[in-house]
């Protein structure tokens, strides 16, 4: 620091926005003796020497800078109230960023079928392909399983001689022929179902029942042997498989070479037991089941 002996001390406010000697830049002057400040807002004063033609820092090129820095901030704090406190654009331009695209809602779903409280549930038709018929709560398949069906599902399967393939398959387990019925999502026939589909057994006349062991099964859309449901060959032809509930295989029914001499006709109507499931015969075909139900054909 230095002073000039004779100088006389003249300072400006510094306080811009909230003194108005500081925004007027109005010069104060300093008494001898007394300490730079303004008279107004109480700041310290920044004093310059003009007495001795030079400028008298306090505290040298240090005030000036410090000075130089409030004017500056000064002027950019008034800009930006003009802005509305806002900082003043560039001119870079900004490319807007495209927003994100709304990931679209699944449709609803449909709404569910409504069956009101005691309404009866109509009963699905059977496809024309299926060969079933509905008999009460069940399906029933219209024919015997043929040679022809159980080959494509069984390639190594040999056709018993003197057999044709439209004709039913037999010389198979009862497992063979579960496995079959599972496999088209059907199953066997339980035993009073099967007793309930064959009906009443008035006259057996008309069914392949010759007692001769020459002859050979009919095919199984021979129309001769049908009954009150619509199946045909139910009394003659082959017997077939049943599930009876238990580990015995069971089969019911007559077939082609049926000794009408040893049994009667209400045997026709008796379910019989083989043993072990693993037997076959001759004699004994099948036919497939399914619950009747929304999902059923």
């Amino acid at each position: 620091m230095w002073r000039s002996a004779m100088a006389e001390r003249i300072g400006k406010c510094t306080r811009f926005g909230n003194c108005s000697k500081a925004d007027t830049g109005a010069a104060i002057t300093i008494p001898d003796g007394a300490d730079a400040l303004c008279p107004e807002c109480g700041r310290e004063l920044l004093v310059s020497d003009q007495g001795a033609g030079r400028a008298r820092p306090i505290g040298g090129v240090i005030a000036l800078a410090v000075m130089a820095l409030l004017v500056l901030g000064a002027l950019g704090f008034g800009a930006m109230k003009l802005l509305g406190g806002k900082p003043a654009p560039t001119d870079t331009p900004v490319t807007p960023t495209p927003a994100e695209p709304a990931d679209l809602a699944a449709p609803p779903p449909p709404p569910a079928a409504r069956v009101e409280p005691g309404s009866p549930e109509p009963a699905p038709a059977a496809p024309a392909d299926e060969g079933m018929v509905r008999v009460a709560d069940f399906w029933i398949d219209k024919t015997e399983v043929s040679i022809a069906a159980f080959k494509a599902w069984a390639p190594g399967y040999k056709t018993p001689k003197g057999f044709t393939n439209d004709m039913p398959v037999v010389d198979v387990t009862w497992e063979d022929a579960r496995r079959f019925a599972e496999s088209g999502g059907k199953r066997l026939c339980k035993e009073g179902e099967w007793l309930f589909a064959l009906g009443q057994v008035r006259d057996p006349s008309a069914a392949n029942l010759s007692g001769d062991t020459m002859d050979r099964p009919r095919p199984v859309s021979d129309e001769r042997d049908r009954n009150s449901h619509g199946l045909l060959n139910m009394v003659g032809n082959v017997s077939e498989w049943v599930d009876s509930g238990s580990d015995e295989a069971a089969f019911a029914g007559g077939y082609w070479y049926w000794n009408k001499a040893d049994h009667a006709a209400a045997d026709l109507k008796r379910v019989n037991r083989l043993g072990t499931r693993q037997n076959y015969q001759h004699y004994i075909g099948f036919r497939t089941c399914r619950d009747a139900g929304p999902a059923s054909p």
